[in-house]
């Protein structure tokens, strides 16, 4: 569901910036169809006897300035909400909660001074609209992460869904007087499969020059 968090600046500014997050909160859209790339595997994979069950190579995946490493097996799908929505391998149709994902965003925002943008308050409002359509919201864990000529949080929340526990990480970053956000959501079934596969990504990010 399409969700939109306002980030406040001091009151002394008497300036809003709204920002679109890539939490999962938002209206439900059709379900995304699968993308294409053209980017070409540094190292494809070894022939095999079946091409047909062969997973597809980890490849990588460059936009807005960002770059990441896409885990061999996820597939990219099309989703305005974000600028890369990712699937675990065998997935062929838009997944609930459970079956987890990944997400990329760049939020866009109005014209702004580099001071206006305070983590403090994009974490905040961040938990608060998670709060919206999960009420037993607990905030498991945050802090700040190490990024490179960044500011960053790592923000790990969860909620219960139907008795299933359900997990969200965003890793929000301010850079270069944008904000950029990083995140997963898995239920109890794929949590150890998309937690490994979110930490390569988070690993592999690096700031297109």
């Amino acid at each position: 569901m399409r969700r939109r968090v306002v980030i406040f600046t001091p009151a002394v500014l008497g300036v809003a910036l709204g920002v679109l997050a890539a939490c999962q909160t938002r209206h439900e859209t059709p379900p995304p169809t699968e993308t294409t790339t053209s980017e070409v595997p540094n190292h494809p994979a070894a022939p095999v006897a079946n091409a047909a069950v062969t997973r597809p190579a980890s490849h990588m995946w460059e936009a807005r300035g960002v770059r990441v490493t896409v885990p061999a097996g996820w597939q990219e799908k099309k989703n305005p909400d974000y600028e890369l929505y990712l699937v675990p391998p065998g997935v062929t149709s838009s997944p609930p909660d459970e079956d987890g994902r990944i997400t990329f965003d760049v939020p866009d925002l109005p014209p702004h001074l580099p001071f206006m943008l305070q983590m403090s308050r994009i974490e905040h409002d961040y938990e608060a609209d998670l709060r919206k359509t999960h009420p037993d919201l607990k905030v498991d864990e945050a802090g700040d992460a190490k990024i490179p000529e960044a500011t960053a949080r790592l923000v790990k929340s969860s909620w219960h869904q139907d008795g299933v526990r359900h997990e969200d990480v965003a890793l929000l970053i301010v850079h270069a007087n944008g904000v950029y956000i990083l995140g997963m959501r898995a239920g109890e079934k794929r949590l150890a499969e998309v937690t490994a596969a979110y930490e390569g990504v988070r690993q592999s990010m690096q700031w297109a020059k």
